[in-house]
């Protein structure tokens, strides 16, 4: 499992553990829901919070912010589409509909996810009746290391940002308002077009350079 995987993974454990949006999940929760030890928790939640997605509240737990919840609520509607895809469409029984899900949601385009959403008619509900969260297709932006092979977008913001990274930025071209080509895509870097430039990015630096879809 990647890097981004484990922290999508913790993302949709909060959204799913958490009594409501403003209530803090403890870390003695998410523990038990992965099974890891309170160390290795700690180290994940110490890099989402880094990255703007998560704040953690010293001996009561951690919420999400409003970019983690909107990686979360992309992660669930992944998951849940694909739920109704295997057992609906491949007749895959429910449990293990939603082991396989599991490994499908971080493989598939958010261009895929909508796809598939269109083919299954738009469902409201996962197999199990929870809810699937509507597309944000329509927003403004997302991290540019979503942004797929050949896909273009326009540089909206950064953020969260840090002096190294703003510096980072200004050296790469991509301040807002610049458009950019994905032309690869691994899992620790990206290379992009900016104006007549190629340049290798990685990809925890993309993930705080926002883009508008072209």
């Amino acid at each position: 499992m990647t890097t981004r995987e484990r922290l999508e993974e913790y993302l949709g454990a909060v959204y799913r553990l958490r009594t409501d949006p403003e209530s803090p999940v403890p870390l003695s929760l998410l523990g038990e829901y992965f099974g890891f030890s309170p160390v290795s928790i700690h180290e994940m939640v110490q890099k989402l919070a880094q990255r703007g997605w998560m704040i953690y509240q010293p001996y009561r737990g951690v919420v999400l912010t409003e970019s983690g919840e909107a990686v979360a609520l992309a992660l669930l509607r992944r998951h849940r589409l694909w739920e109704r895809f295997l057992t609906d469409v491949l007749q895959v029984p429910w449990d293990e509909a939603h082991e396989v899900a599991g490994k499908l949601e971080h493989a598939a385009l958010e261009s895929v996810t909508e796809r598939l959403a269109d083919l299954l008619g738009d469902p409201n509900f996962c197999p199990h009746g929870e809810p699937i969260p509507p597309s944000e297709s329509t927003s403004v932006d997302q991290p540019l290391e979503r942004l797929s092979v050949g896909a273009s977008g326009r540089v909206t913001r950064i953020g969260p940002e840090s002096a190294r990274l703003l510096r980072e930025v200004q050296d790469w071209g991509l301040v807002p308002g610049s458009s950019v080509t994905c032309l690869e895509h691994s899992e620790d870097t990206m290379k992009v077009e900016v104006g007549s430039a190629q340049v290798q990015i990685p990809v925890e630096s993309a993930s705080a350079i926002w883009v508008e879809i072209l």
